[in-house]
């Protein structure tokens, strides 16, 4: 899945972004205040409310295109405004129009719609039963032939968050997952969950894909050179689960250093190596504040790292740090400007100004650009 465009509006918080152009690499980038990681947090909603994964709308509606496995799609929702009271009883508020479109030769076939005069909805022109009214016609209807794909899409979102004191497990014991002979690093983890906790497909990539696992130790020696080893370890609790922790060892000791002792960027920065190196191909990654706990010593590294594999995957980032706006390619920032209740985002190769040959650095073209400082009123 790469998403071509999205436009959000909350009408129960007044806040509206204008129709916003994604690349397959994008950097956020604008003053605090602007709304960069909302933007994030709109996405991460609109794939929630395709996979049925935990959600609220109330008075939200949008539209986002997007390509999956060589087809483009066109997906609007709008959700009713509802009153505090009816809410507090009800997770979500009712859904009150929806439209699946396939783009073709840029002629629409619309896949399904569920009306807004409350008509009956419909699959391919068939007309169906009546849906329930808080969960998409996505989910509802994931087994269809016309509908799965874009399921399954949706399936390929990842908003990055690491959680290094939050305790991960499973119930059935880890040791018993196995792998059918032959099978591919991209094969396996496309039958994984990619929100799975970096931790567990850490232990995966370890227990079966050896070689994989070294490289991404390889990548984390070069950017912490007194590392010299990684291991991700599972033991049983008392409740009868396995805990998942990382830990790493330096030279100038023998003794593992476990999760919670480990430095935030480097917790961070090896979490950004699992799930990179285990993504299946289409698939995309959000990080907010990419720079957040990360020394100068291993942004270099980790940026080169994403940038080697943006041709498989899409990145929207959002960032402030200096150094990690000078180092991705200009072409590829996103400035975010506010005017009130209104977001608009553009493109860098958009503005004359930062599309000339002037040998003036780039990041102080950007931060003397109107469109990066003005707007927050």
């Amino acid at each position: 899945m790469k998403i071509k465009s999205f436009r959000f509006d909350n009408h129960k918080e007044n806040w509206h972004l204008k129709e916003t152009f994604f690349n397959d690499l994008n950097l956020l980038v604008g003053i605090s205040g602007v709304g960069k990681t909302r933007i994030l947090k709109a996405l991460n909603l609109v794939c929630d409310v395709a996979r049925d994964n935990d959600y609220r709308l109330d008075g939200i509606d949008w539209k986002i295109s997007f390509t999956h496995l060589g087809q483009e799609y066109e997906w609007e929702l709008k959700s009713a405004l509802m009153d505090e009271d009816v809410l507090q009883e009800s997770k979500s508020s009712e859904i009150l129009y929806e439209r699946l479109v396939l783009i073709e030769n840029h002629k629409p076939t619309e896949l399904l719609v569920r009306p807004e005069n409350g008509d009956y909805p419909r699959l391919r022109g068939n007309k169906l039963h009546k849906l329930k009214k808080t969960e998409s016609a996505i989910t509802l209807l994931s087994e269809e032939d016309y509908i799965a794909p874009v399921y399954k899409a949706f399936r390929r979102f990842l908003f990055s968050e690491t959680h290094q004191h939050v305790d991960v497990g499973m119930s059935n014991d880890p040791e018993e997952i196995t792998m059918d002979q032959g099978n591919t690093l991209q094969a396996f983890f496309e039958n994984t969950s990619i929100n799975t906790p970096a931790v567990i497909k850490g232990y995966l990539l370890q227990k079966f894909f050896t070689d994989d696992f070294d490289e991404v130790k390889e990548y984390y020696f070069e950017m912490f050179p007194k590392v010299n080893d990684i291991k991700i370890d599972v033991k049983a609790n008392k409740s009868g689960g396995y805990k998942f922790s990382l830990a790493i060892k330096e030279s100038v000791s023998d003794n593992w250093i476990l999760q919670p002792k480990i430095s935030s960027g480097m917790f961070r920065t090896l979490v950004h190596l699992i799930e990179v190196s285990t993504a299946p191909a289409s698939s995309i990654i959000v990080i907010d504040e990419f720079e957040n706990s990360l020394g100068i010593n291993c942004m270099p590294e980790l940026t080169d790292f994403i940038l080697d594999k943006v041709i498989e995957l899409q990145f929207i980032l959002t960032s402030h740090h200096p150094y990690i706006i000078h180092n991705m390619p200009w072409k590829k920032w996103q400035i975010v400007n506010r005017h009130d209740s209104n977001v608009k985002v553009t493109k860098a190769t958009d503005i004359p100004e930062l599309d000339t040959a002037s040998s003036l650095d780039k990041f102080t073209q950007l931060i003397n650009l109107a469109e990066y400082g003005e707007g927050i009123s």
